[in-house]
């Protein structure tokens, strides 16, 4: 990949990039300054004039593999992965990148641009390294995007001996429409989805998992089932935060929806969920039932066999008595 960069005030501005790969991970260091900043519109197509004057780094991959390369701007950006030293991002910088997937970040980047993610629509996905705390830029981030959002923070410390604890958190969509009382001429604006209240659990930049588990009602009576499931599994294998109340009311909704959970279950193939279900003992014969029906239809073999064999622990067939004459 080769970079198009500034210096500036003993550290490095990224301005472009270009390259061949849709994932873009950038350095944390370039001609020995630490990259701080990214600049304003640089992975938009939608950028006027070009930098003048700027340098250029060019990475060992790039000499050796350097072909079809390209701008790394608009639909060729699907995944940016941030350094631990990136402080700031400028205005614009993603504007109009609508095949932009996923961004992966650390507790150091503070500042964002004005209008960073205007007509990002199909970012769903961010990955954060907290390093320095529990603080970070998510809330500002997810104030940006309505729809839904699926946050996975890593709780990394300072020390590298640490366990790393890995939470995923899903944020539903949200909309806004402007209604109008015919009688009156009045407009007002009424909200869709719970996807408004779940951005605000935060307190200050750390997110405040009380304060999202308690909102669980409220996403039952708005939410689908398959968003309403994701949430559930989440939290009951990543349960930072988790209180023992909150940790009911999880259990008991895939104890008391056993057909959804199985649905959701058996697309995911997420065995650590199924793991999830056998330990904590949520599984009833109707829900088994219906998720070994549900991989048989799909031919999911592996975790047809799995189900199967929690069937024959869970409720074993009950032999017949023979009694001869």
């Amino acid at each position: 990949m080769k970079i198009e960069y500034k210096i500036r005030d003993n550290f490095a501005e990224i301005i472009r990039c270009r390259g061949s790969v849709s994932k873009i991970v950038l350095p944390e260091q370039i001609a020995g300054y630490p990259v701080k900043k990214i600049a304003a519109y640089a992975f938009s197509a939608k950028k006027g004039e070009e930098d003048p004057d700027v340098l250029v780094y060019e990475s060992p991959e790039d000499v050796l593999f350097g072909e079809n390369e390209r701008l790394l701007a608009g639909d060729a950006v699907e995944e940016v992965v941030f350094p631990d030293t990136a402080e700031e991002i400028g205005n614009y910088i993603f504007y109009n990148c609508k095949m932009l997937k996923k961004l992966e970040f650390t507790d150091s980047l503070e500042r964002l641009g004005s209008g960073a993610f205007t007509g990002c629509g199909n970012l769903d996905t961010l990955k954060v390294h907290l390093k320095r705390g529990r603080k970070s830029c998510v809330k500002e981030i997810l104030g940006d995007l309505w729809q839904r959002m699926d946050v996975l923070f890593l709780h990394e410390g300072s020390n590298a001996q640490e366990e790393v604890q890995a939470v995923r958190l899903v944020f539903p969509e949200h909309y806004e429409e402007a209604v109008e009382n015919t009688p009156a001429r009045i407009l007002f604006t009424q909200h869709h989805g719970t996807g408004n209240n779940y951005r605000q659990c935060f307190y200050g930049r750390e997110m405040d998992f009380r304060k999202y588990d308690s909102l669980f009602s409220l996403a039952v009576a708005q939410e689908k089932p398959e968003v309403l499931a994701d949430m559930v599994f989440s939290r009951l294998t990543g349960p930072c935060g988790l209180t023992a109340e909150h940790r009911a009311i999880y259990e008991a909704y895939a104890r008391n929806h056993p057909r959804d959970a199985a649905r959701y279950l058996v697309s995911r193939e997420n065995l650590q969920y199924f793991q999830c279900m056998s330990e904590r003992g949520l599984w009833s014969r109707e829900g088994l039932e219906e998720a070994i029906r549900e991989a048989a239809e799909k031919g999911k073999a592996e975790v047809l066999s799995l189900l199967m064999n929690e069937k024959h622990q869970r409720f074993p067939e009950k032999r017949k008595k023979r009694f001869e004459l």
